[in-house]
């Protein structure tokens, strides 16, 4: 009977229950949108200088040889090392220092080595020697000393084998690539290998644009027809016209050198007397050269023998900037966005920061690193190349570094969800998980973070601002707010 009643009041109940949760529904509050707007950065605009020079390329992957001096010749017994530098027609000797190779210069050369290559790169020994040897062309060479194969070290070319017989215009040529492919020397240099350097002495021959520690001496020029045109004016011979009574000083010659580079004034210059003795130890020098300042330097050099015979010589030495700057690379920067790119000292600053440039060991300002970002102008999305050089302060300029980056300037684009209807409870205000999933964003990238602020409580009747913002890996930003109000 109790079962009956209570069976006869379920569909009252099903009734009430459903006209209490119309009521809940009737006093719980919503929040209507009012009001979306999005909102953009906008896109810098670049006005920075530019290179464009019409030279300009990449050299990125270059090895730069300036400064290259050969190998680190170790130790072998002997007491000296020759390294020929064929690129820039000059011989260093070279004794033993403390790191155990060969690395303290005690001699400097002139050289004329072969034409179109035919002078051998290597490390070699040498060997044999001769006083006069036939040579390529039917003429003859003093002090041939054996380097390689058929390549020697040797005189200039004479006629005969006579030391009055000197071929004069290839005198003259010395310093320049002419020979055949042997080391063409001075008479009284190559008599110094010949005398001094024995067989098994290491001898590299190499190419670089660095003239060595010493730099590159300067042989006298003859005058053809003078009347001791066809002697060698360094031949100790006593017979040598050039000597008569006076002692002669050899090896004091004008000379150029790099700013910054060492350089011993009394290296490489000796005397010898009417006797061909060696009298070097009276001789006196005067001036100074400052290889930190550009500039010519008159240095002179005097002697008085036992005979109270005198002789003196003045030579200019020129000192001059012409290494070109060094760009080190270090990328930091590796993507530019609209943020990067708001004005034009900010773009430089920040492209700057890769590279420094050094002229020599100084570090130069970043004022002298030029930098074109051309491409960027006229690429607003992808990868571009900016393009840096160094200039120094008499002209000279660095090898082109070419760094990419990868530009977007394009901010990201946030919309509405399409299945949002424009109406949310209010106890969703507070759920970030589902106020994100409330709007789309998107990228050109394909890539975009995406994230929001809002207050932490609300109030009814009034508005209810959330505001979106999405990134990109460039760093770009856009941004959407949405205003709801709460009833």
């Amino acid at each position: 009977m109790k079962y009956k009643f209570f069976l006869s009041y379920v569909p009252l109940m099903i009734v009430f229950s459903a006209f209490v949760i119309w009521l809940a529904g009737r006093f719980d509050d919503k929040a209507y949108l009012v009001s979306y707007s999005n909102e953009k950065t906008e896109q810098g605009i670049y006005l920075g200088s530019e290179i464009n020079e019409e030279d300009m390329h990449s050299d990125s992957d270059k090895t730069s040889k300036k400064g290259y001096n050969g190998t680190n010749l170790i130790d072998n017994g002997m007491p000296y090392a020759i390294k020929v530098n064929k690129k820039r027609n000059v011989v260093t000797v070279y004794k033993i220092g403390k790191s155990g190779c060969y690395d303290i210069p005690v001699k400097a050369m002139v050289c004329s080595v072969g034409e179109s290559g035919n002078t051998p790169e290597g490390i070699f020994a040498l060997g044999e020697r001769s006083a006069w040897l036939a040579l390529q062309g039917d003429v003859y060479g003093q002090y041939g000393t054996k380097i390689t194969g058929n390549i020697l070290f040797h005189s200039v070319p004479y006629f005969s084998q006579n030391k009055s017989d000197l071929e004069t215009d290839e005198y003259n040529k010395l310093g320049e690539s002419v020979s055949a492919g042997c080391v063409r020397l001075t008479a009284i240099d190559s008599k110094w290998i010949y005398d001094y350097c024995d067989q098994k002495t290491l001898v590299e021959i190499f190419s670089s644009d660095y003239e060595g520690p010493m730099g590159k001496p300067v042989a006298p020029k003859l005058k053809e027809g003078d009347k001791y045109s066809n002697w060698d004016p360094t031949d100790p011979d006593t017979a040598n016209p050039y000597m008569e009574d006076a002692p002669i000083i050899l090896g004091a010659f004008d000379r150029e050198l790099e700013i910054d580079e060492d350089y011993d004034i009394s290296a490489g210059v000796s005397v010898i007397d009417k006797n061909g003795d060696n009298i070097t130890g009276l001789l006196k020098i005067t001036g100074e050269v400052d290889t930190d300042k550009c500039g010519v330097y008159p240095v002179t050099y005097s002697v008085t023998d036992k005979d109270k015979k005198q002789s003196s010589v003045t030579i200019d030495v020129v000192v001059k900037d012409n290494n070109s700057p060094v760009l080190s690379v270090d990328q930091k920067v590796t993507s530019i966005g609209v943020d990067d790119a708001c004005n034009d000292d900010h773009l430089l600053s920040l492209l700057r920061q890769n590279v420094k440039a050094y002229d020599g060991a100084e570090e130069m300002p970043p004022e002298s690193i030029l930098v074109d970002y051309s491409e960027i102008k006229d690429k607003d999305y992808g990868k571009c190349h900016v393009k840096y050089v160094a200039t120094d302060e008499k002209g000279n300029k660095s090898d082109v570094v070419v760094l990419d980056v990868n530009v977007d300037m394009h901010a990201p684009v946030i919309s509405l969800n399409n299945d949002f209807q424009r109406e949310l409870k209010t106890n969703n205000a507070l759920d970030d998980k589902f106020l994100l999933s409330m709007v789309d964003a998107t990228d050109n990238s394909g890539e975009v973070e995406l994230s929001l602020s809002r207050p932490l409580t609300y109030k009814k009747d009034e508005p209810y601002k959330v505001m979106y913002y999405a990134v990109d890996p460039a760093g770009n930003i856009a941004s959407l707010s949405v205003t709801f109000q709460l009833k």
